[in-house]
């Protein structure tokens, strides 16, 4: 596990802000030649695969041997996503991933898309996740032990 510093771009009416965020959770993705359309691009849709899979890492690191993660789901309800460029097939990137706001059925994750070379940032995307038990297919609150065992993880108090 290693921090890594990285820019997000934020925009405003009239100026852009470079602000630097630190993510604990970066995960390289191997470009398939099925990800690529026929402008020699990733297709944007691929972008939500590559998310998906920086979630899943994201788990497999906080998670304690004592937290059991089958106690409750997590749905995405809300994403969205800044494409800033595009990335093209054998272009070296990661995905970032860090959880930044818990709210008492929700959460938000953070992430980024960065080529690994350069360290340009080539979208950002925040998604707002719903705990959910599918017993009673009803949201359902998150449980202490996994808003402990993140904000512990992020270093904060979420």
């Amino acid at each position: 596990m290693r921090a890594c510093m990285s820019l997000m771009i934020l925009y405003s009416d009239n100026f852009m802000e470079i602000k630097p965020e630190t993510f604990k959770t970066t995960l390289p993705v191997q470009i398939r030649f099925s990800d690529i359309d026929a402008l020699g691009h990733i297709n944007n849709n691929v972008y939500f695969s590559y998310f998906d899979l920086g979630k899943t890492s994201y788990f497999d690191v906080i998670k304690p041997t004592t937290v059991s993660w089958i106690d409750g789901l997590i749905v995405v309800a809300h994403i969205e996503t800044d494409f800033f460029s595009p990335i093209y097939y054998k272009e070296a990137i990661a995905v970032e991933t860090k959880i930044v706001k818990l709210g008492d059925k929700s959460g938000v994750f953070l992430q980024q898309i960065r080529n690994t070379k350069n360290n340009e940032i080539k979208c950002r995307c925040q998604s707002v996740f719903v705990t959910y038990n599918a017993e009673t297919q009803s949201s359902m609150h998150i449980p202490d032990v996994w808003r402990e065992a993140i904000s512990k993880y992020e270093g904060m108090s979420l």
